[in-house]
């Protein structure tokens, strides 16, 4: 039985952000999956890097300036283990994939290409998991490997780490899959996410 698409790795960002637009509609018009308004890009910081080390100060331009410009709203913020994260919220979906795009490649485009860790997305699961089980307005959240180029579900049923449901994971991972998006295929890279602060 078939479970993961066999579509080629794209070869850039937009490539694999832009199929989660339609794989999105497709799953919501189901009933299966809601779009939360909130997203995020983590990445790891580097002394060596200006542009990371003032990206606090580059934000407002990389956002806001030029034709593309969105609305989105952000926050910075950084641990203590040298990780940042950049938490979006736009309540049109399309912008915040836009710009969760739009920040991953200006840390890329200034060297910090090895420093993108992953685009992180809300969203809200509806699924029958079998005949005797369903998950109902179930926070989790879809996540995209910059190094992979691909997408896999999280979600976190506490916030210890090996705390999750991988049932409901498998599932959804099928119908994101199903619906076109691009699913890490080996589930050892299906790697857990915990202490996300949004």
């Amino acid at each position: 039985m078939r479970f993961f698409n066999s579509k080629k790795a794209p070869i850039d960002d937009w490539s694999a952000l832009s199929t989660f637009l339609t794989s999105e509609k497709l799953l919501q018009s189901k009933g299966e999956v809601s779009p939360a308004r909130r997203a995020g890009v983590l990445f790891s910081d580097d002394k060596n890097n200006n542009f990371l080390l003032n990206f606090s100060n580059e934000i407002d331009s990389i956002l806001y300036d030029g034709d593309g410009a969105t609305r989105t709203l952000y926050e910075i913020k950084k641990e203590a283990d040298g990780l940042v994260w950049v938490i979006l919220e736009d309540g049109n979906f399309n912008d915040l994939v836009s710009s969760i795009y739009t920040i991953g490649n200006a840390i890329s485009s200034n060297g910090g290409s090895e420093n993108l860790i992953a685009a992180i997305f809300e969203i809200y699961l509806s699924i029958d998991i079998d005949d005797n089980s369903t998950r109902r307005g179930l926070r989790s959240y879809c996540i995209y490997r910059y190094d992979r180029k691909s997408f896999y579900p999280f979600i976190p049923t506490g916030d210890n780490e090996g705390e999750r449901d991988k049932t409901a994971e498998s599932v959804l991972g099928r119908d994101l899959s199903d619906s076109g998006l691009l699913i890490e295929k080996d589930f050892s890279q299906w790697m857990g996410l915990w202490g996300i602060p949004f």
